[in-house]
């Protein structure tokens, strides 16, 4: 077998088989392992439950879904290695047990969904019913101090006082257009963590601030559901490419005893309008606030002073994009943490007073994560891309030497939370090889205890996964992964199926454990069809250059990065260089509709779900940040659209889409569909009605993963040797 560098098997990882033999439970209708993998509850697609840390107290909990013996809230002492219930989510009267917020000493959680929050005493057994007006309690938090409570309702936010058992309204503006203290959909669809909370605590619990967004000025997208004798209208604000964004202004209230308002501080923007995506409070108690340009090319972290002065501590700039600055630290001494590219990876900075730099881990490699600072204010722990992209580790670094040392490695990617009471780690580890698993270890990384959360294990046989190294046709190497049929033998040659996602800031070849769609792909594997997947120009963890090669022309060079493959492909003797497909999902289902379009001939077939077929569909910040505007770079979006080439389809394809997908929008798919019979072309179309970009409605996952396999059934194996 020859390849460019090495031997594609050199650097096998060979996933542990989870069933009594290759391709278990693939046969008979329904399949079972779709079934099994996707069905609902759907115990083997889905991760455990996560563990955190209980505040204040040094111990593990989590909650036990009702599959594991729950629901209950379960908590684990990594002292003594005893595990126990803490609530019975069985209890009549208690909300549903789903992310209870604690209480910041630990005794107590506060449970939403219900008509009234509840709070549980967990030391008393005592259940106190919060009495509240009418609506839905959401993105509640607890004052560092325990004593207030703030959350959203219909907008608004509001404040609940221990002392005086009442609440206390902050705002009174909210609306379907104006949102306070939550984000609005494009906010929370591309600039935060998607929890959607736009409130934050100041230290001492004495002061609250939050962002208010407007959306008045955003034109209307209508979902419709014709479900019904009469059809239903929803109108979602939705801001395309050029449209006007969402209005911002913060907001900060100071609380006197009795929680009334003492002071407030407000802050607004005018045009051009800035996106807010961070914001918080120094441990001076000053508000800190993110401040991004519309173009994304200017990143500021400014400080809000009592008497409205604001001063740019950091300012970022950027020929490509930039991005909001998570894990950020206002340290003791003055200095900031702070994440940059500027020297062509994302590495962990620390910045003085008086604007010196310092980079605490230089040379190749990306910080993907900045874990938190420990007790002593001496060192910082953080996630990188180390030694290479398909890794996560993590590393200790001092804050003044830059002296670092690793944790040592527990599998191929690593995560963690640092507790502040006993500066210990709670790590979760995974690999291709190794289900995720958690384990507590002290501030250097040793005397391991294991956390008791099990993983639910499908009930069928994974692939071989083995990892290989391409070139890219201008020579630049490229990272793959393979997964193998079972008993898969090099002197036979095999129909194999593409999985791409291949959008910037993403990433498909990296060590872990599988999710939802490398599960499918799995099952592919067990049909019979080798499945392959590779990293383009515009994937995370390789670096600033290698991110940016698609700015302005998004689709272009990912294209031939994923052409490169095939072409590796097919000089395998193992391959059927004629039976090759493509399928993704989301951007994937747009590389893949990309793909058929701007490549004809060099797929057999491709299947894709929820695509973006134009970015002048797509919303403004996501499709601004790579392509600025239409008006700008009409070329560039001509260029990436799926619409301009579809007349050039010719290979067999797949679409599948939810109706009321409110992230890709039907609208891509139905205007493929346009021109498609305008032109005289045809393809497969499956739409499933009012479902989300999830398509997460109970059945609907085995039925969109059963059409995708017969479909590369039927046209990449139609003798039947990768078929059911």
């Amino acid at each position: 077998m020859s390849v460019p560098s090495r031997s594609p098997f050199a650097a096998a990882t060979v996933i542990l088989a989870l069933a009594t033999g290759p391709g278990a439970g693939l046969a008979g209708q329904p399949d079972p392992v779709f079934e099994e993998l996707f069905g609902e509850p759907a115990t083997a697609r889905e991760p455990a439950p996560e563990p955190v840390w209980r505040p204040g107290l040094g111990t593990v909990v989590w909650v036990e879904p009702a599959a594991s013996g729950g629901p209950a809230l379960v908590e684990f002492d990594p002292e003594t290695g005893q595990r126990r219930r803490l609530l019975d989510g069985a209890v009549p009267g208690l909300p549903p047990l789903v992310d209870p917020v604690w209480r910041p000493d630990g005794g107590a959680v506060l449970l939403t969904g219900g008509d009234d929050p509840v709070l549980v005493d967990l030391s008393t057994g005592a259940i106190s019913t919060l009495e509240t007006g009418p609506g839905a309690e959401q993105h509640a938090a607890f004052a560092p101090d325990g004593r207030r409570i703030a959350w959203v309702r219909d907008n608004d936010l509001y404040v609940w006082d221990k002392a005086t058992g009442g609440e206390v309204r902050l705002t009174d503006d909210g609306s379907a257009t104006v949102f306070n203290g939550v984000l609005d959909w494009v906010y929370t669809e591309e600039l935060a963590d998607r929890r959607g909370r736009a409130f934050v605590w100041s230290d001492d619990g004495t002061a609250i601030a939050w962002l208010r967004l407007d959306d008045g000025e955003i034109p209307v997208h209508h979902l419709v559901d014709l479900m019904g004798a009469h059809s239903r209208l929803t109108e979602q604000r939705y801001p395309l490419p050029g449209d006007p964004a969402p209005r911002p202004a913060l907001h900060v209230v100071r609380l006197d005893e009795s929680s009334g308002v003492a002071t407030r501080q407000s802050l607004s923007f005018s045009d051009p309008l800035p996106y807010i995506p961070r914001f918080g409070f120094t441990p001076r108690g000053e508000l800190w606030f993110q401040r991004l340009d519309r173009a994304q090319e200017l990143l500021e972290l400014v400080v809000l002073g009592p008497d409205g002065e604001q001063r740019v501590l950091v300012s970022e700039t950027d020929p490509h994009w930039l991005e909001p600055v998570d894990g950020l630290r206002f340290l003791d001494d003055g200095a900031v943490l702070w994440t940059s590219r500027r020297s062509g990876w994302t590495h962990l900075l620390r910045i003085d007073a008086a604007g010196e730099v310092v980079d605490l881990t230089p040379g190749p490699g990306d910080v993907t994560a900045v874990v938190g600072v420990d007790r002593s204010g001496r060192h910082a722990w953080y996630q990188a891309a180390r030694p290479g992209p398909l890794e996560r580790r993590l590393y200790r670094v001092e804050l003044t030497t830059g002296s670092t040392v690793g944790l040592p490695a527990a599998g191929g990617t690593s995560s963690a939370e640092l507790d502040p009471a006993s500066g210990r780690l709670l790590v979760g580890s995974s690999s291709a090889a190794m289900p995720p698993r958690h384990r507590v270890v002290d501030g250097l990384g040793e005397n391991a205890a294991e956390v008791p959360v099990e993983h639910p294990i499908a009930r069928f046989a994974l692939a071989d996964q083995r990892f290989v190294t391409l070139k890219a046709e201008d020579g630049f190497a490229l990272d793959g992964v393979l997964l193998l049929p079972p008993g898969f033998d090099e002197t036979r040659r095999y129909p194999v199926v593409v999985f791409t996602y291949g959008g910037p800031h993403a990433q498909v070849v990296v060590d872990r454990w599988p999710g939802m769609s490398w599960l499918f792909n799995h099952a592919l594997a067990g049909r019979g069809f080798v499945v392959f997947a590779l990293d383009n120009r515009g994937s995370a963890a390789r670096g600033r250059a290698f991110e940016g090669a698609v700015d302005g022309a998004l689709g272009a060079t990912q294209l031939a990065d994923q052409l490169a493959g095939v072409a590796w492909l097919r000089r395998q003797p193992w391959v059927e260089p004629g039976r090759i497909g493509i399928w993704g999902w989301s951007y994937g289902g747009y590389m893949t509709a990309y793909a058929l379009t701007r490549a004809p001939g060099v797929f057999a077939a491709g299947a894709a779900v929820a695509p973006v077929t134009d970015w002048r569909l797509y919303d403004s910040i996501y499709s601004e940040r790579y392509m600025g505007t239409p008006d700008a770079n009409p070329t560039g979006y001509a260029g990436a659209s799926v619409l301009e080439s579809a007349a050039a389809l010719s290979d067999p394809l797949l679409v599948i889409h939810g109706t009321g997908d409110d992230n890709v929008h039907v609208q891509h798919t139905l205007q493929l569909a346009d021109r498609a019979w305008r032109a005289g072309v045809r393809f497969d179309l499956m739409l499933l009605p009012d479902l989300d970009h999830g398509l997460s409605s109970p059945g609907a996952r085995p039925q969109v993963f059963s059409a995708i396999a017969d479909f590369f059934g039927k046209h990449l194996a139609p003798d039947g040797s990768a078929d059911r």
